[in-house]
């Protein structure tokens, strides 16, 4: 009987002496039973702590075996096994179990939020709605970095759907994403009934968020008011921009408003996720568009990425500036310099509101330009014996025009390798940003007609991605390419914070496999797309707005950027730091920080949008840290008596063979709890895996001080 229901759950075979003798089924405890489980627990209160032997029921107790270690011998499982009644039962129990594993600590209601961050008094939606598994959306997401730090602010109600013309005169920005973190950009700009979003990204997820694969912004806001967005507007074609535009898309049809090679990059996405690219609208530097009560200009900067825009947005309130991502590049490599003199022009006219680029505001100087670079790969390749491989990131199209370059000149040919790097070259090559002279490119399987020094390799993986191809060469696991000695690593490219580590552990690799790698900033084969601080005063100083948002960074970022603008003649009180979700409000009377609406982060995870959430990481992280312990037993339908079990499985907790006196008395713990259960007549299944639960957390906490998750399972019969 166990070894069936462990076989559904774990999707194995298991070693039981119900295989050997059947089972004894005792229909009701009788006196000498009773007192013997009395005993029992009375002889945990010891002197030695440790409980008195008592005798086993006379229930089927099936032999606890592990995986392939010992734990359970288990057959590989490659499908879904049927759940059990009792399986479809714990589902409910999940928020049950994790808030009292949270050390009481309650979910926050969506809502209820205040400015300072502190918790309103609308009444909690039901468990079910809160948690979000089995609904559309999960209500129980992170809310990332979406609290105010100043929490002398009064409360402030979160704000949902509009109602028509209740914002009269009313000029209003929210971030959605960006600010307070690297990633997931998106702003809301809204004059009345009219709103525009500007870029609409994403962000890669952090260690702690286990299985998730991408993390985009809380779109509600928009959904809620999806009668009065008018257009979505992308400064540029990185991912932390254009990311999240197919999801986004999907809820929202409007025009999408972008430049030649964006728009190449948006079609590709649209068309992986299935969605119309019909309304994709191309437009260059310099157009300007009307969108409602906006005009919105296009000014022509400089970044990581050709194509790159800043904006303006004319409103009958006043001008706003985004800079989106920018340097000042005097030496581009496509040439294009620029437009100092918009800025400049704009700045004249009289600027409400501008919003800058924060992500160097802590590197003094100005940052170095992109051509700089050429000279510094040119010499690496040309001192290489054999052959090249090159990382660098797949959208900087400046630079693999730079490494073309290069190759051609060492007369080598050029493979290029990874997904997002050939979809790239083949849009940047197609839409005239990359001139690759006739013959350079190759193919995978046309390299062994050439020697070693004959060939470079283009790849993906300067940000050690698991997945991506220097992260497998690495590892000596690329189907195509194997380092050799002779070989030469070229990693054009520096860390993104958080991703230390990983490129840490694939330079090591690549030494251990014996080639040369060539790394780091004082090699000069790489610079930064954002302005320094010598670049953002020189911005300052062309718009000279009234009112300053730094946007793009972290906290301290944009407390930084704050600080430079005060110094630059922005009146402090003026400035105004905040966080996603803050809504920033202008009419003709002034500037100041309004109400707040629902931000956050919702998870990507294969193909469900926002099915996984805060209780579901916590179950993830749980299961990696603490390991997993499974009881599982067999009730009789018409007694409601335990006749079969309980049965102990460990899985990631301890290694059973060198832990039975651990198990057995965990063993006699959940026989105790049975015992009592059936003496008090209690036959609601959630009661007892209740109480199972504590009594085996309470134990195993006490012996080993680690929470694994207790799984406890009944089968009627």
């Amino acid at each position: 009987m166990i070894t069936k229901i462990i076989d559904k759950i774990l999707g194995g075979t298991v070693e039981s002496t119900e295989t050997k003798a059947p089972a004894q089924v005792t229909a009701a405890p009788t006196t000498q039973h009773i007192a013997a489980v009395t005993e029992r627990v009375a002889g945990e209160k010891t002197a030695t702590g440790e409980a008195k032997p008592a005798q086993r029921r006379t229930r089927s107790n099936t032999k606890r075996t592990e995986g392939e270690q010992g734990e359970c011998r288990t057959r590989q499982n490659n499908g879904e096994n049927r759940r059990s009644r009792a399986q479809r039962s714990e589902n409910g129990e999940q928020g049950e179990r994790k808030t009292r594993q949270n050390n009481g600590e309650n979910r926050r209601p969506r809502n209820t939020r205040s400015e300072n961050g502190e918790q309103g008094d609308r009444p909690q939606r039901p468990r079910q709605q809160r948690n979000g598994e089995g609904s559309q959306r999960n209500n129980d997401r992170p809310q990332r970095n979406t609290r105010p730090n100043n929490r002398n602010e009064e409360q402030v109600e979160l704000i949902g759907k509009v109602k028509r013309g209740s914002n009269k005169g009313k000029l209003q920005i929210i971030p959605l994403g960006g600010l307070g973190e690297i990633g997931k950009n998106m702003t809301v700009f809204q004059y009345e009934d009219d709103i525009v979003v500007l870029d609409a990204g994403l962000a890669f997820p952090s260690e702690d968020m286990l299985g998730v694969d991408l993390v985009i912004p809380d779109i509600s806001y928009l959904v809620e008011n999806r009668d009065k967005v008018r257009a979505v507007c992308i400064t540029h074609g990185h991912e932390d921009h254009i990311g999240s535009l197919a999801y986004l898309l999907k809820e929202i049809n409007v025009p999408v408003y972008a430049t030649n090679l964006v728009c190449g990059l948006i079609e590709g996405k649209l068309k992986e996720h299935r969605v119309s690219n019909k309304g994709l609208r191309v437009v260059q530097a310099g157009d300007e568009i009307e969108i409602g009560k906006f005009k919105i200009g296009f000014i022509q900067t400089n970044h990581s990425i050709p194509d790159a825009c800043g904006m303006y947005f004319e409103t009958p309130i006043g001008t706003i500036v985004h800079t989106g991502d920018f340097k000042i590049d005097q030496t581009p490599v496509d040439g294009k310099l620029i437009d100092i003199h918009k800025f400049a022009e704009l700045g004249n006219k009289g600027v409400l509101a501008l919003m800058s680029d924060s992500t160097n505001v802590e590197k003094p100087g100005f940052t170095g330009s992109e051509s700089s670079v050429g000279p510094a790969i040119k010499q690496a390749v040309s001192e290489a014996q054999g052959r090249v491989i090159l990382a660098t990131f797949a959208s900087n199209v400046s630079r693999i025009q730079q490494t073309i370059y290069t190759a051609v000149v060492n007369k080598r040919k050029v493979v290029v390798m990874g997904r997002s790097m050939v979809n790239v070259s083949e849009i940047a090559e197609a839409r005239g940003y990359l001139n690759v002279p006739k013959g350079t490119f190759i193919d995978v399987d046309e390299m062994k007609n050439y020697t070693d020094n004959q060939i470079m390799v283009l790849t993906t993986g300067s940000q050690g991605e698991p997945m991506a191809g220097l992260s497998r060469m690495a590892m000596n696991n690329h189907r195509t390419v194997e380092i050799a000695p002779n070989d030469t690593v070229i990693i054009s490219a520096t860390p993104i914070p958080g991703n230390e580590g990983a490129v840490g552990r694939t330079i090591d690799n690549l030494l251990r496999l014996g080639c040369n790698v060539v790394y780091g900033k004082d090699r000069g084969i790489h610079v930064s797309g954002h302005a320094s601080q010598e670049e953002l005063k020189t911005m300052l100083n062309l718009i000279r707005p009234e009112y300053f948002i730094p946007v793009h960074g972290e906290y301290r970022m944009l407390r930084k950027h704050g600080e430079v603008g005060v110094s630059m003649g922005v009146d402090p009180k003026k400035v105004l730091v905040g966080d996603n979700g803050q809504i920033f409000e202008f009419t003709k009377d002034g500037g100041r920080k309004g109400g707040r609406v629902q931000s956050g982060a919702v998870f990507v995870d294969g193909l469900g949008v926002g099915d996984v959430g805060n209780i579901v990481i916590r179950d993830r992280q749980q299961l990696a840290q603490e390991g997993m312990v499974i009881v599982v037993m067999a009730m009789d339908r018409a007694s409601g008596t335990i006749v079969g079990g309980p049965d102990i499985v460990s899985r990631g907790f301890v290694y059973v063979r060198d832990a039975e006196e651990l198990m057995d008395e965990a063993q006699n713990r959940v026989d105790a709890v049975i015992e009592k259960c059936e003496l008090e007549r209690i036959k609601d299944w959630t009661t007892i895996k209740t109480n199972v639960r504590d009594a085996l957390g309470k134990y195993f906490y006490e012996k080993t001080r680690r929470r694994p998750m207790i799984l406890p399972i009944i089968q009627d019969v």
